[in-house]
């Protein structure tokens, strides 16, 4: 299984427990059709390292979207929220990591997803695979899926991270990302083949 280089610098292993769910799953498919990558809510890029290292060839062009200020859930884990924002911790973090892939084409926006995501639209962007895993409300999944789709080429895979969280001091379904993600499935399924399921969500756009 995938290991991290003492080269990178990470505070965090959450995307851990998926890198072998993740590596059977890319067996299945052509990582040479994979040419353009969005990523909603990156931390400190612990998936995006490991879809530079394992999948992504030389020129892929890999758009970023964050905030780069984390959320209230990893300031409890991490340390303190002021902590995450002192002299730009977790983008500085990130940017030392993807340093180490100039053969990837990195473009990061700094901002609210719900923000930036309309303006890719409206650029035309299209891309062949997205991770979502920004806020955990349903509602802000909701609407980063929404634009996703808008987005992701036929063939193209979309996996959404935190299916499986839930906030034990906020049970409502509205401080989950897993209402979100299903009223998307609901809306949508006729352009979707489920490819994964469990705490993550995945699905191949067939149309």
């Amino acid at each position: 299984m995938f290991t991290y280089d003492e080269k990178y610098k990470f505070t965090e292993e959450w995307f851990d427990p998926m890198i072998s769910i993740w590596e059977q799953l890319f067996e299945k498919y052509e990582k040479e059709n994979i040419k353009s990558v969005l990523e909603v809510g990156c931390f400190e890029g612990r998936a995006t390292i490991f879809l530079c290292e394992n999948i992504l060839q030389e020129g892929t062009n890999y758009d970023i979207v964050d905030t780069f200020e984390g959320t209230l859930e990893e300031s409890g884990m991490v340390g303190t929220a002021e902590r995450l924002r002192e002299d730009n911790f977790i983008y500085n973090n990130f940017t030392h990591n993807i340093s180490h892939h100039p053969q990837i084409n990195f473009n990061i926006s700094k901002g609210y997803s719900q923000h930036v995501l309309p303006t890719l639209v409206e650029q035309n962007k299209q891309y062949d695979f997205i991770y979502i895993d920004a806020s955990h409300r349903a509602d802000d999944t909701f609407v980063d899926a929404y634009y996703a789709h808008k987005m992701l080429n036929k063939g193209g895979i979309l996996i959404f991270d935190d299916f499986g969280w839930k906030d034990p001091n906020a049970p409502h379904a509205v401080n989950s990302p897993e209402l979100g993600i299903r009223m998307f499935f609901s809306m949508y399924d006729n352009y979707y083949k489920l490819i994964m399921s469990g705490y993550q969500i995945g699905a191949e756009k067939i149309k």
